[in-house]
C-alpha cells in the first residue's frame, strides 16, 4: 500500500472511529433522559400525589396557597421578625406553651391574616392563624415544622389546619389552636367523613408538600 494510501485508510478509520464515539455519546444522553422524563416527571408542586390531582384546578388553588403561606414562613425576613419576639433558648415544647399566653381562639373575618407577626399582633385567630404562628416561630428558631391542612375533596377547601414538628427524630402532630401535642388519631372521631377518601390531609414545607393522610386515617 502506498504511503497516499495509508494516510487515506488512517484518517478514514479515525474519522470512523469519531462518528462511533458521538453516536455512542448520543444514544447514552437518549437513554439518561429518557430515564429521568420517567422516574422525575416534570410538574408544577414537588411531591404531587398522582396525575388526576395535580390537573384538579381547585387541588392546584389549594396547594399553591398553602406552598406560599410556607414559602413566606421560611423567608430570612418572616424568620429574623419572628425571632425577635422570641426567647432564644426555646425549644419546640416551650414554643408550644408560650404561644398560649399570646392569642386566643376567636374568629374576625376583617382580620383574616395568613403573615404571623400580622396575626402575632392581633393576638387571636383560627386553627389556621395559630398554625402559621407555630410554625414560623419553629422555624425562627431553626426547628423543622410544616403546615399540615385536612381538606374536603370535592372542593379542596380546608377543614382544619395544625403543625408538625421534626422531634427527636420523627414528624410529630401539634394542634396548637386546641393545645394538643402528639394525638393524631383525635380527628378520628371529629366528623369529617372517611380520612382517606372524603378527606386528605396533605404538609407542606418550603417548595414541597407531602400526603399524610395515613398518619391521621384509622389504622
Amino acid at each position: 500500500m502506498t504511503p497516499a494510501r495509508k494516510a487515506h485508510a488512517t484518517r478514514r478509520r479515525s474519522h470512523n472511529r469519531r462518528w462511533i464515539v458521538i453516536g455512542v455519546a448520543f444514544l447514552l444522553i437518549v437513554t439518561l433522559l429518557t430515564v429521568a422524563y420517567f422516574r422525575y416527571p416534570a410538574n408544577s408542586h414537588a411531591n404531587n400525589e398522582s396525575n388526576i390531582v395535580s390537573n384538579d384546578p381547585a387541588f392546584t388553588a389549594f396547594s399553591d396557597h398553602y406552598l406560599a403561606v410556607m414559602k413566606n414562613l421560611n423567608s430570612s425576613q418572616t424568620k429574623a421578625a419572628m425571632a425577635s419576639h422570641l426567647n432564644p433558648n426555646y425549644n419546640q415544647t416551650d414554643l408550644f406553651t408560650w404561644q398560649q399566653s399570646k392569642m386566643a381562639f376567636a374568629q374576625d373575618p376583617a382580620g383574616w391574616f395568613e403573615d404571623p407577626i400580622q396575626i402575632l399582633n392581633s393576638g387571636k385567630g383560627i386553627c389556621v392563624q395559630w398554625s402559621i404562628v407555630y410554625v414560623s416561630a419553629c422555624l425562627a428558631l431553626g426547628y423543622q415544622s410544616r403546615l399540615v391542612v385536612a381538606a374536603d375533596t370535592t372542593s379542596w377547601n380546608f377543614i382544619h389546619v395544625w403543625a408538625e414538628d421534626y422531634y427527636n427524630g420523627s414528624w410529630v402532630h401539634v394542634d396548637p389552636s386546641d393545645k394538643v401535642w402528639n394525638n393524631p388519631s383525635r380527628y378520628q372521631s371529629w366528623g369529617w367523613g372517611n380520612i382517606g377518601t372524603d378527606v386528605k390531609i396533605y404538609a407542606f414545607e418550603d417548595g414541597t408538600f407531602h400526603d399524610v393522610t395515613s398518619t391521621y386515617s384509622a389504622h
